[in-house]
């Protein structure tokens, strides 16, 4: 069997960490690197025992924890191609796994679809063989699918090989200055490419340990962090404002690093750290197609917030510059996926090209050389960090019954950075907004339900027939 090189990272870790604490769990306790260790050989006995091929798809959708941290060093010692999945309804999981050809589900709920065999990993947690062995989709041996845009309904992933991922963690703990003694508080999804690149691969290959939490609470963080004895805190904006807004007025001394990714944050809040509790918030950038691309390691608090500088061994260029000196951001490195798996390699905007990938936002440099962030060319919305395509909202808002004609947008949100916005056209009038969102929420996840919905006797639209979004915002504005 080849050598896995995350697996062979990873035993040379608990080699040297065996009984070091690599998780610890809120109420849960925690798990060494031996526990890790016996977990993913557990995981490995139940691929095996079921038959999964090197380079089948295998999907995980398990709960923030020792595990999720286990089946991802077993799936790449076993070669598979593993989805990470968060959270997803049953229609969202169930699209997933058909179009993704999954041969097994790594999961601890039960399942909106029927197996072929179960083997039991560990309490509560199976791995289920949804098909008979035939000849699995070749995206490559022991690679992570990394889902883009927070969509489900429609895939793409991201194809990154474990030499990607080790280049992305060796990166992040270079610029950032993360040790094997730091422990990271985990709040983000372990699934996400943030989580990954800054949380599991630094566990995995140096033993930099975590403390796991199922979800944020603002009024509970401080506590958290005394009691895991957390040391770096990899954020979104929306938990930073969180802070901010719950008047904390004081951070442990253990906790020496603020991370911020995701989407933009309010250069407020960064000052609001900066004179209030005397820490820099860091941002950092970066993409489910590239890993890490760029880190602001100053200690400087300025009205304007830059994402740094580009990581090692990463080059970062702008492309179709604009008349405001803006221009598409453009990243190579060793660290950037080899191409969406599946499917052609041009996105609808993003795209692999020229051995980088030519990403949808827009930025410039400042004079300092800093990465400054200036927007997006596509229509992505970003919610509380996660990403949402509002074409997977319109298309179910339209097909819940009574709705004639329905648009959605991101606007702007102080505690989430974007909130969804659905401007709706009934055919029936009698259609409620709670029986919209009741509707919706058996197929889409909690974050891509919209916030508000206007309802319209019409569209709005320009003198060239397109959906007129200056005039959808008045009308937000005053519904």
């Amino acid at each position: 069997m080849p050598a896995s090189a995350i697996g062979e990272q990873f035993r040379k870790t608990v080699v040297d960490r065996r009984a070091h604490v690599a998780v610890r769990m809120p109420a849960n306790g925690s798990a060494t690197f031996a526990d890790l260790a016996d977990a993913a050989a557990a995981v490995s006995r139940a691929l095996a025992a079921i038959r999964v091929a090197r380079g089948a798809v295998v999907v995980s959708i398990v709960a923030n924890g020792p595990m999720f941290f286990a089946l991802f060093a077993a799936c790449m010692d076993e070669g598979v191609a593993l989805i990470p999945v968060g959270q997803a309804t049953a229609m969202e999981l169930t699209t997933l796994i058909e179009q993704a050809g999954a041969a097994a589900v790594i999961t601890d709920r039960e399942l909106p679809i029927e197996g072929v065999r179960e083997e039991r990993v560990a309490a509560g947690v199976s791995i289920v063989r949804l098909r008979d062995p035939g000849d699995p989709p070749r995206h490559g041996e022991s690679v992570v699918l990394k889902l883009t845009s927070g969509s489900t309904s429609a895939p793409r992933a991201a194809v990154a090989s474990e030499q990607h991922l080790i280049n992305d963690g060796r990166h992040i703990v270079e610029a950032m200055g993360i040790a094997a003694a730091d422990v990271n508080a985990a709040y983000t999804p372990l699934s996400h490419s943030y989580a990954i690149g800054n949380v599991v691969i630094p566990l995995l290959c140096q033993g930099t340990g975590a403390a796991v939490y199922p979800s944020f609470n603002p009024l509970q963080f401080v506590q958290d962090v005394l009691d895991s004895g957390a040391t770096v805190f990899p954020g979104v904006p929306f938990m930073f404002e969180r802070l901010k807004s719950a008047g904390i007025d004081r951070l442990p001394d253990c906790l020496r690093l603020l991370i911020t990714a995701g989407a933009a944050i309010d250069g407020a809040v960064v000052a609001w750290f900066r004179e209030r509790l005397d820490r820099k918030v860091h941002s950092f950038y970066g993409s489910s197609e590239t890993g890490g691309i760029s880190y602001d390691d100053s200690e400087a608090a300025g009205d304007v917030v830059s994402v740094g500088t580009a990581l090692p061994e990463t080059t970062i260029r702008m492309r179709d510059i604009r008349a405001d000196g803006t221009g598409r951001v453009f990243v190579s490195g060793n660290a950037v996926s080899s191409g969406y798996a599946g499917v052609d390699n041009a996105a609808p905007i993003a795209e692999f090209a020229d051995g980088g990938f030519l990403t949808a936002d827009l930025g410039r440099f400042d004079v300092d050389g800093r990465l400054v962030l200036a927007g997006r060319v596509s229509p992505v919305v970003n919610v509380a960090g996660r990403k949402v395509d509002p074409y997977e909202v319109e298309r179910c808002l339209l097909a819940v019954p009574g709705i004639a004609a329905s648009t959605v947008m991101g606007l702007d949100c102080d505690r989430r950075g974007q909130e969804l916005v659905a401007f709706v056209v009934r055919d029936d009038a009698r259609l409620t907004a709670v029986q919209i969102r009741t509707a919706c929420a058996t197929t889409l996840s909690p974050h891509k339900l919209p916030r508000r919905i206007v309802f319209l006797e019409r569209l709005p639209v320009t003198d060239r027939g397109k959906i007129d979004r200056v005039a959808l915002r008045q009308l937000a504005g005053g519904a």
